[in-house]
């Protein structure tokens, strides 16, 4: 008996009782499309968050004064370090050829006035590269000059978060805000940035020249950390290193002494990230995966009712010169379809899920070609995962006991 004659009696056999059949199939249905889906959403949650590393600066070194540790999914300082100062940024510019620009920073929580309104928010500090490092632009207004750092004038750009708690409504170009007592004027308005990696919000911010918030709002001479855009992203590692080199000769850190800052490059960002991501997305996948498992047990549960309920089929065709090896390809091929059914039926969901979802839904999902290869794989493999054990029962049956079977 040729194969196509096997084949042929397997899907007969199946679409007799089609009922029966979809059901075996539909574990591995919403197994294959779960798969499919939580690989997209997996990829969609690491293009996100790649997003966000890149619109936090291109090229980015973020030097912070004392260690920072991860503490509840957050970069943390820990200790309160004061070794960090405006002379080390203009030495790390001045001094090494791979870095493009400079920007020490300092920031604090403190409540700003507008009016009868006021909202605690960030106030910062920092100099005129600060927005080309950290990829902030202006929505309206201006940015403060060389000379405003300089004579430590008072004027502020400020975040869309910041305006919306002050303002309102209200145009806040040319208004006076007070922090401190202090009366800072509004000179710009940076375009709406959303949150960071530590899901902090960078729009609840409220600019200032860094002369000017070092002497009047805090009064000190430390910073807490310069933020640093190489000049490649090739560069990065070099300058990295070159970095440190400078500024544990700066601090007179010598033999193995630890160091009083940390670096922590886009790239090592990213890799955190990614590794993030691909864990919990390989932990959703095999999630899913239990699906694919639950549905093989049902193929195979499906198959061995079968091989019962017609046992008598099984001896007559036994009788008529059928070999075991037909007997076999016969219910493996029954195991396959319903494999195929499921699969086939659960990649077409899987991919219109996704697809719907990105067009209509507020996800950013990716579809994966190689997970669809892999769900395909996994239809065949199952079908002969769970079909073997049923197709080698009944091509055991002795014919003459299957025909006196009632």
């Amino acid at each position: 008996m040729n194969i196509f004659s096997s084949l042929g009696i397997a899907i007969k056999a199946l679409f007799s009782h089609k009922m029966r059949t979809f059901l075996a199939s539909l574990g591995i249905l919403i197994g294959i499309a779960s798969v499919i889906v939580m690989v997209a959403i997996g990829k969609g949650s690491q293009m996100e968050v790649m997003d966000v590393i890149a619109g936090m600066g291109e090229n980015l070194i973020t030097i912070n004064a004392g260690e920072m540790k991860r503490r509840g999914g957050r970069l943390r300082l820990t200790g309160n370090v004061n070794t960090l100062t405006v002379r080390d940024a203009n030495g790390i510019m001045d001094e090494i050829s791979e870095v493009e620009r400079v920007a020490p920073f300092e920031e604090k929580r403190m409540s700003a006035k507008f009016g009868n309104n006021a909202a605690e928010t960030t106030i910062a500090g920092s100099t005129v590269d600060f927005p080309f490092i950290r990829d902030y632009y202006l929505k309206s207004g201006e940015f403060f000059s060389e000379r405003d750092v300089k004579t430590a004038n008072r004027v502020a750009i400020i975040g869309m978060t910041a305006v919306k708690n002050l303002f309102g409504e209200e145009d806040p170009l040319g208004q006076v805000i007070r922090v401190h007592f202090i009366p800072f004027k509004i000179i710009g308005v940076f375009e709406p940035k959303g949150v960071d990696t530590n899901g902090l919000d960078q729009d609840d911010l409220v600019l200032i020249p860094l002369s000017t918030y070092m002497r009047r709002i805090v009064n000190q001479t430390f910073i807490s950390r310069i933020f640093v855009k190489a000049s490649s992203r090739q560069n990065i590692s070099k300058a990295s290193v070159k970095i440190r080199e400078l500024l544990r000769e700066n601090h007179k850190l010598v033999d193995d002494r630890n160091d009083d800052f940390t670096l922590v490059t886009q790239l090592e960002i990213e890799d955190m990230k990614k590794e993030t991501t691909e864990m919990f997305t390989k932990l959703i996948v095999g999630v899913a995966g239990i699906s694919l498992l639950v549905g093989g047990i049902g193929i195979l549960a499906v198959m061995l009712i079968s091989v019962k309920e017609r046992t008598r089929e099984i001896g007559i065709r036994r009788a008529v010169g059928a070999t075991r090896r037909d007997i076999v390809h016969q219910f493996l091929y029954e195991s396959l379809i319903i494999g195929f059914l499921g699969g086939g039926l659960g990649i077409i969901l899987g991919v219109g899920l996704t697809l719907g979802l990105n067009q209509w839904g507020h996800w950013t999902l990716i579809l994966d070609l190689h997970s669809i290869w892999i769900a395909s794989w996994a239809c065949v493999g199952i079908g002969v995962l769970f079909g073997v054990f049923p197709a080698i029962k009944a091509s055991k049956l002795d014919p003459m006991e299957a025909l006196t079977t009632e």
